[in-house]
């Protein structure tokens, strides 16, 4: 019962209502204009789970992806010539076609297993001729296009605004304090400790809000990507701030009037950023934050400028503070920047660091869709093995339907579709969890189904569940299901009364979750637990391959440079890719296991910390990914390079094999450079943070944080190095 009413108390209430009114009035509408209510209702409820919130743009592509995809796909199930030839070569092309399409993007990501249900909807259905199928997924459309103008204009939600709010507080924070800084106010270093504690506070409630976001692959978001860089960066200017501080006071102290002038300039400067960077953290700026971008006034404002001066800065004799804090400037530009490109990618929902320069330089555009799907294409890749695994259940699914002659068979195929996951203990668990919410949920809709006469109490039933479908989707999978199968069960009754009709979904439901598990054991079994410490090694080892390449790269010139690209730089940008999905896909399923939590012990504060850092990890390798590719193409071989970068790529060597060469979080050596506007320094500079991240969140997987005996590492044990995975 503790179980149920904690499910209960975490119901996302304001999405159900909002679900609600989608499919109640997509229902009310079609009955009245005498069209079938069950497709209206299905297209008004796709959309809403796969709306994740988020900027407008990505959420709506996002929807418009379900809805049309799922229209298609549904009159291609509907067309399919008679003849189980012809069914079992078209589920082949299908099932892996869609699957296979989630490396494209976020949006097929989200939305190929709808798809592909809508798909097996057609083809099971009862309507088999152009105009019928037409027609079916014209209701469907038109229901889906209300359920977007809902979502969108009428009633918006955002499941990631608490971690936005959240992320907002400790920048409003942080400024409060460098505001005081710098001014003349004494008690501003005086209190620097009670600000410090309130602040580690503020950061750390974030955190565990951002972990804690109900919402699909969270790792695969941009809106995610950008909040944990956004917390990350606001963590290394805690630190920076109190290095200020006490470069201020030491100032003060010794008498070095051009210190305590350059350390408040500074302080004063990072108090506006950090103040703007709140301000459009807590609400939604009506120019998607352009002032953020590299054209825009506050990066003018804030950066260019700033450079400008950091640029024509020069060291004062006799003065050690002035050297330290020029350092500190030089450092904490860079951060701005990296803050200022993820403000502007939270609110676009687009990765800017690489596209912006890009851009700038008017370089080779950033591998598109043509190479992401050669990326994946390859037994390598976890997605291409998924989609090989769900294109052959779907075929047996359909041989089996086939071959029994099973009436409204079609719930087979989207059982086990939904079941099927790319690692066993994923599969096995939805499986337990699908059949135990699928059989009650049975039991409820025969009840249901046996005892509703009128219209307009099916069409109550129908919203009521599928109101509470949505509203526990991210929040519980067995509670989900139990709504779930009256939902659909009462929305596609062949016959009022017909209560035999929830037996064979219950009867389906176990044959399929029994397919996919088998499919699971048998056909290229994986467990995320085991390949999750594997995927991420792989990555740093991948990025550190790519930079070495990139290094190698660059001793080409004229034609044989293009030659070398082809051969040389892009097999490695596109191994470094695969290695990151594949993190990527590994952290959002292991951290979706019941087993999480008993691999730090039960430990709530261990949990939150191991999330974070194992998220932390897959959103700067990617980032670190981008930035390598940047610097190919706006870098040049050198001495000076080579020292910078040969370092970055030992440390990323030792990453992928589980171990620190140098302290972790240290950087690499230092070079005296003055800041100009050159980008290849820029970038070098923001790999040398991308890699200390890297390796900070990496201690914190490798040894979970709070756990003081060794009985307690389980999850360090079971990431451990194993380099004959290797």
């Amino acid at each position: 019962m503790s179980g149920l009413r904690t499910v209960w108390s975490r119901v996302q209430w304001a999405r159900a209502a909002r679900a609600a009114a989608s499919v109640g009035v997509a229902m009310g509408t079609a009955h009245a204009l005498g069209l079938p209510t069950a497709p209206a209702a299905l297209g008004a409820f796709n959309p809403l789970l796969v709306d994740n919130g988020g900027p407008y743009r990505t959420r709506l592509t996002t929807m418009l992806t379900t809805m049309l995809g799922g229209a298609i796909s549904y009159i291609a199930g509907a067309l399919v010539p008679h003849g189980i030839g012809w069914v079992v070569l078209a589920t082949l092309a299908v099932g892996f076609g869609v699957t296979f399409a989630r490396v494209l993007n976020q949006q097929m990501a989200s939305s190929s297993v709808l798809i592909l249900v809508l798909y097996f909807a057609g083809l099971g259905g009862s309507v088999h001729t152009l105009e019928g199928a037409v027609s079916s997924s014209g209701i469907v459309l038109l229901g889906g296009v209300w359920s977007i103008g809902l979502s969108l204009v009428l009633w918006p939600l955002d499941a990631f605004r608490p971690a936005r709010l959240a992320v907002a507080g400790c920048f409003a924070g942080m400024s409060e304090f460098t505001w005081r800084l710098a001014g003349t106010a004494d008690e501003a270093v005086e209190d620097g400790f009670a600000w410090r504690r309130q602040q580690r506070i503020r950061i750390e409630e974030a955190r565990a809000t951002l972990a804690g976001t109900a919402a699909r692959a969270p790792s695969r978001t941009i809106r995610f990507r950008n909040l944990t860089v956004l917390l990350e960066t606001s963590d290394m200017l805690l630190a920076r701030t109190m290095r200020l501080a006490e470069f201020e006071e030491l100032a003060r102290r010794e008498g070095l009037p051009e210190s305590l002038a350059l350390a408040r300039q500074i302080a004063s400067w990072l108090a506006e950023v950090e103040h703007a960077i709140g301000m459009v953290l807590a609400e939604k700026p009506g120019d998607a934050a352009a002032a953020f971008s590299h054209e825009g006034s506050f990066w003018l404002d804030c950066v260019t400028r700033r450079r400008q001066r950091i640029a024509a800065r020069r060291a004062v004799a006799d003065d050690a503070v002035y050297g330290h804090l020029l350092r500190e400037e030089r450092d904490a530009l860079l951060e701005v920047e990296i803050l200022f490109d993820a403000v502007r990618g939270l609110w676009t929902g687009t990765e800017m660091p690489q596209s912006a320069y890009v851009s700038a330089y008017d370089l080779e555009a950033p591998p598109k869709w043509v190479e992401a799907l050669e990326v994946n294409f390859t037994m390598k890749s976890a997605a291409f093995r998924h989609a090989l695994r769900m294109m052959l259940v779907g075929t047996v699914d359909v041989l089996i339907m086939d071959r029994v002659n099973l009436n409204h068979g079609f719930w087979l195929p989207m059982t086990s579709i939904i079941l099927l996951q790319p690692y066993s203990a994923g599969t096995v668990r939805k499986s337990i969890q699908r059949v135990t919410g699928t059989v009650a949920g049975g039991v409820l809709a025969a009840v249901l189904a046996a005892a509703i006469a009128e219209p307009w109490v099916m069409f109550a039933a129908v919203t009521m569940l599928g109101a509470l479908t949505v509203g526990t989707f991210a929040v519980d999978y067995a509670v989900y299901c139990f709504f779930l199968t009256p939902t659909f069960v009462l929305l596609s009754l062949p016959h009022p009364h017909d209560w035999q009709y929830a037996l064979i979904r219950i009867g389906t439901t176990l044959v399929g979750s029994a397919i996919a598990v088998v499919a699971m054991r048998f056909l290229w079994p994986e467990r995320a637990e085991a390949e999750l410490g594997h995927l991420m090694r792989r990555g740093a080892g991948a990025a550190a391959a790519y930079l070495q390449a990139m290094l190698d790269f660059w001793q080409f010139e004229g034609v044989a440079r293009r030659e070398g690209e082809r051969r040389m730089l892009a097999p490695a940008r596109r191994g470094c890719g695969l290695a990151s999905n594949d993190a990527e896909e590994a952290v959002d399923r292991v951290l979706q296991e019941p087993s999480f939590g008993r691999l730090v012990g039960g430990r709530a504060d261990a949990e939150t910390a191991l999330r974070t850092d194992a998220l932390t990890y897959v959103t700067y390798l990617r980032r670190l990914t981008q930035t390598i590719t940047t610097l190919a193409l706006v870098g040049k071989d050198s001495e000076e390079a080579r020292r910078r970068l040969e370092p970055i790529a030992r440390r990323l060597r030792a990453l992928a094999a589980g171990r620190g060469d140098e302290p972790v979080g240290a950087l690499a050596e230092k070079v005296s450079v003055s800041y100009g506007v050159d980008v290849a320094e820029e970038q070098m500079q923001r790999m040398e943070r991308q890699t200390t991240v890297l390796e900070r969140a990496a201690e914190g997987i490798w040894h979970p944080h709070g756990l003081e005996s060794e009985n307690d590492t389980t999850l360090g044990r079971q990431l451990s190095i194993d380099s004959s995975l290797e």
